[in-house]
């Protein structure tokens, strides 16, 4: 049986260990990926706030 990593909604029945395993470690990664980028984003957002200039209004 051959994986396809790019399509994870087909659902063709039984899975080797190998796939199995394969498809837990890519969601795994995908997941790391996505708190990463929160992390960044929420770092970069504060930066921007603290960076950012003043207006002073009279």
């Amino acid at each position: 049986m051959q994986f396809d990593h790019l399509n994870f909604d087909e659902d063709d029945g039984l899975m080797s260990i190998e796939d199995l395993r394969a498809l837990r470690l890519q969601k795994k990664k995908i997941e790391s990926d996505k708190k990463a980028r929160k992390y960044i984003l929420d770092k970069n957002q504060r930066y921007r706030k603290m960076s950012a200039p003043k207006i002073i209004a009279f």
